[in-house]
């Protein structure tokens, strides 16, 4: 009975109409077929791992900007855009500070950056895509050359082997 009261009282206060403010954004998730959703999400892997560092940094400078946007006029806790930001870099890790979000759309961006932010930190001095690419040829280029020489090698001990029997 008081949970049904409490379902009342949510159904009918702000939390309602935080919700329904971020119902567009909701709904034009959901539209979206399953190719764009692939596209997006292979996008932003693509992104992150064309240079880590500046995902990173991308992510901090860009989500302080946009949660101080969203926050500035009713948080007391983020009057400038570097609170905002110095919020975002927590969020990185623990998401402690004396700020936090209290308008849905300083939620919906602390909770994309709260899931997503770790992952991103933990990369951050990873190779470049470019880095690993040239890598990866590099490899397979001596790979190459190693199988090349192995052939030679094995050509030769042939070679070898005929004469010897040959020499019977």
């Amino acid at each position: 009975m008081v949970m049904l009261k409490a379902m009342d009282e949510l159904a009918a206060g702000p939390a309602q109409q935080q919700l329904g403010a971020l119902m567009p954004y909701a709904l034009a998730f959901l539209a979206m077929d399953g190719d764009e959703y692939a596209s997006l999400k292979q996008g932003l892997r693509t992104w992150a791992k064309d240079d880590p560092i500046d995902a990173l940094l991308a992510t901090v400078v860009g989500g302080g900007v946009a949660f101080y946007l969203a926050e500035h006029e009713g948080n007391p806790n983020c009057p400038t855009v570097w609170d905002g930001i110095l919020y975002m870099a927590t969020c990185l890790s623990v998401g402690y500070d004396n700020n936090f979000p209290t308008t849905p759309v300083g939620h919906a961006v602390a909770a994309l950056v709260q899931t997503f932010g770790p992952a991103l930190s933990g990369m951050a001095f990873d190779d470049t895509a470019a880095t690993k690419q040239a890598a990866e040829l590099a490899a397979t280029q001596a790979a190459s050359e190693a199988a090349h020489v192995d052939r030679q090698i094995l050509a030769r001990l042939d070679d070898i082997v005929r004469l010897l029997e040959a020499g019977r």
